[in-house]
């Protein structure tokens, strides 16, 4: 763990411990990815759901010991010289994830049971096997499964198998250590799969970086599948999102996008206008391409603050009493930072 959480840290950027945290167990705040963005590690959303907050202190704690971090009066955390030593080490062999730009695509949790369960299922069932324990024992992922075997018209083995070796190719062309852990992975007919301690050995990879290519692998058959309609798709579709926001957030922005203010969209879905503001601002992060900027944020506001702030945006610090808005000053105040740095970048 320490290895890892050290990987998120900058020796020039002070960075907040709890937007690494959330970041990493896909805690969606607008802070938070407002933030991530910032730090770069947007892409990890959710890479580790299953982090707790007592292991983030524990490691934290051990890393100042020694020295290989330190953190500065506010709390937010710089690499020593040591740290920047130690990162730039660890770096040079470390497995680079190839498909975490997917991150927003699934939960990977549930792709993983579902994808696991599915498998073995195909596997036992091509060996006319009714006898076997289930590697997921959930009702409801049990009856989707079943209703997928069934359902499938043709021949669902020789499809799903032709499938996997498509897959199987373009993970080899990306790194063959991630297609090799995919599939040393799979349980079926008289396979149980391979363990942490084998995953390491046979990939030559420390033992805290199989999440991180456990997350590629997953990631990498929901993208598969979302693209290819094929027996895969039928099985996960439901658990693939359409777009990088909240459910929440995207019907949020369609209703803007037809016209709608954010006093009448407020009223319409029955939330809060501050709630239909941090929607939006959710989509300026993570969709800004789909933000009409004129609209969002007028020239005569852009004007008040461009005389205002000056500089790295990261560096900006939010006053009320100059921004303008009301109600709405901290959104303003927000939007016009991502829109200096889409301006700028």
């Amino acid at each position: 763990m320490n290895n890892f959480l050290l990987s998120f840290f900058d020796e020039r950027q002070p960075r907040r411990i709890r937007v690494i945290e959330n970041t990493l167990r896909n805690r969606r705040t607008v802070s938070t990815l407002f933030w991530a963005k910032q730090y770069g590690i947007l892409k990890w959303t959710g890479a580790t759901r299953s982090l707790e907050r007592q292991q983030v202190e524990n490691s934290i704690e051990e890393l100042v010991k020694a020295n290989l971090i330190q953190r500065d009066p506010a709390g937010q955390v710089l690499l020593t010289t040591l740290g920047v030593l130690r990162q730039e080490e660890l770096t040079s062999g470390q497995y680079q994830p190839h498909f975490f730009d997917w991150y927003w695509l699934a939960n990977t949790r549930r792709i993983e049971q579902r994808l696991l369960l599915g498998i073995q299922v195909a596997s036992e069932a091509s060996y006319h096997n009714r006898y076997y324990a289930p590697v997921v024992n959930e009702y409801h992922e049990q009856q989707i499964v079943k209703q997928w075997l069934l359902s499938w018209h043709g021949n669902i083995i020789g499809d799903l198998v032709r499938e996997l070796e498509l897959f199987g190719d373009s993970l080899e062309s990306a790194d063959e250590r991630l297609a090799n852990y995919f599939f040393y992975s799979l349980i079926g007919h008289q396979i149980t799969g391979k363990n942490d301690m084998q995953f390491s050995r046979q990939l030559e990879l420390p033992g805290y970086q199989l999440p991180i290519i456990k997350q590629d692998a997953l990631l990498a058959i929901a993208a598969f599948a979302n693209s290819y309609h094929g027996v895969l798709n039928r099985l996960l579709a439901d658990l693939l999102a359409n777009s990088p926001l909240s459910q929440s957030a995207n019907q949020t922005l369609l209703l803007y996008q037809q016209g709608m203010s954010i006093s009448q969209i407020a009223q319409k879905r029955g939330i809060k206008a501050n709630t239909v503001r941090e929607h939006l601002l959710e989509a300026a992060i993570v969709y800004p391409e789909l933000i009409d900027w004129d609209r969002a944020l007028p020239v005569s506001i852009r004007t008040q603050l461009a005389e205002r702030y000056q500089g790295k945006i990261v560096d900006w610090q939010f006053d009320p009493e100059i921004v303008p808005g009301g109600p709405a000053a901290f959104y303003y105040f927000r939007l016009y930072q991502l829109y200096e740095e889409r301006v700028n970048d």
